[in-house]
């Protein structure tokens, strides 16, 4: 498959060192388009669209910066913010930047954790994005639906 100019520099944002050290497919050979269909037919198996993620990972994010970087927790979940200096851009090329916030959410009931970046609501709202295997902010959206309790809405 010929690339056109768009799809090429698409592409060379997703990797390492473009527009972050480890870029945002990891160890995953499969083109950006492939992961989001992909991730897209499980959404659609779970009857939960990427808009509800986005909007359930926003809200915990917005709970966590109550407590400063300490661990903050309501609920059955705990939330543990960190912050680092700068901003990264959207690899879709979207105008505007994102604060380099980083989120650990643990769904204690589940004993499970889900970890994102402010980049990431974004990427999943806008894009459908969670992330190619292996990177470091993948997010597996089943994973990503149970610890967020959206089954339990």
């Amino acid at each position: 498959m010929k690339l056109t100019p768009e799809e090429k520099k698409l592409e060379k944002n997703f990797r390492p060192g473009a527009l972050s050290k480890d870029g945002f497919l990891g160890t995953d050979t499969r083109h950006v388009h492939d992961i989001i269909r992909a991730d897209a037919a499980v959404l659609a198996s779970l009857h939960i669209g990427a808009e509800r993620i986005a909007a359930r990972m926003q809200y915990f994010l917005d709970c966590g910066k109550e407590g400063l970087e300490q661990t903050v927790t309501f609920g059955g979940h705990t939330v543990q913010i960190r912050w680092d200096r700068g901003k990264i851009p959207c690899p879709f090329g979207h105008a505007g930047v994102y604060p380099l916030i980083h989120v650990t959410l643990e769904n204690r009931s589940l004993n499970r954790t889900l970890k994102y970046a402010s980049l990431s609501i974004h990427l999943i709202r806008s894009h459908g994005f969670f992330g190619g295997r292996g990177s470091v902010y993948r997010i597996d959206p089943e994973n990503a639906v149970q610890v967020l309790d959206l089954k339990n809405e």
